[in-house]
């Protein structure tokens, strides 16, 4: 594959259009744009681990809903009649309705929301860095560029003889730089700084960052 053709443009779940594209063989420039706003930042290929990895997002939380309104209104069918009057059948009925509705609708929000990923982690630390829908646009375009990259970090780690502590440094200095822009959170960002201190002498990380 051509470096021109390493990249990548697919929808995610929350509508969010995602094109993502390899500059001058070794960084990703990430752009994500819904219909209010724009966000893009960039990624040194060498700060990525080599392989990306396949990852299931699962929505709890709407499954969770879905179970617990049908739970509840199981309940409610069971033991509400025995403090009705005449006109039980019409409360019990809409009950049963409102429940299947709400059911329904939390149980296609899960669907949604639920989704096979492909994500690439950083190097050393392990935060997801890039996080893509498998096989979108299409099975064959994704797996092309999930493979071009792939290769483009294996060829740059073969041919660059780079100090350890000079790739943990700039790992660090990307990590900062994406959480200053919100493409990760201050959480991850603080845990990665730990793993990756540990890492090495953390004077030298500090004199340097």
């Amino acid at each position: 594959m051509a470096e021109n053709d390493v990249s990548l443009k697919q929808r995610n779940s929350l509508g969010v259009d995602i094109q993502i594209k390899l500059v001058d063989g070794r960084e990703l420039q990430v752009v994500s744009r819904n219909k209010k706003t724009k966000h893009a930042y960039s990624v040194d290929i060498l700060s990525l681990q080599d392989k990306s990895r396949p990852v299931l997002s699962v929505a709890w939380k709407w499954l969770v809903a879905g179970l617990g309104i049908l739970l509840f209104m199981l309940l409610l069918l069971k033991y509400l009649p025995l403090f009705l009057g005449a006109n039980k059948n019409l409360y019990l009925g809409i009950i049963l309705l409102a429940g299947l509705t709400a059911t329904v609708l939390s149980f296609i929000q899960f669907w949604k929301h639920s989704s096979r990923n492909r994500v690439f982690y950083s190097r050393n630390a392990h935060v997801p860095i890039i996080i893509l829908h498998a096989g979108k646009p299409a099975k064959a375009t994704f797996l092309s560029f999930i493979n071009g990259v792939e290769q483009r970090i294996k060829k740059f780690r073969e041919h660059m003889d780079i100090a350890e502590e000079k790739q943990l440094t700039g790992e660090m200095k990307m990590l900062r730089r994406l959480s200053d822009d919100g493409v990760i959170s201050k959480k991850d960002y603080e845990s990665a700084k730990s793993k990756l201190f540990s890492g090495f002498d953390s004077n030298f990380v500090k004199r340097d960052i």
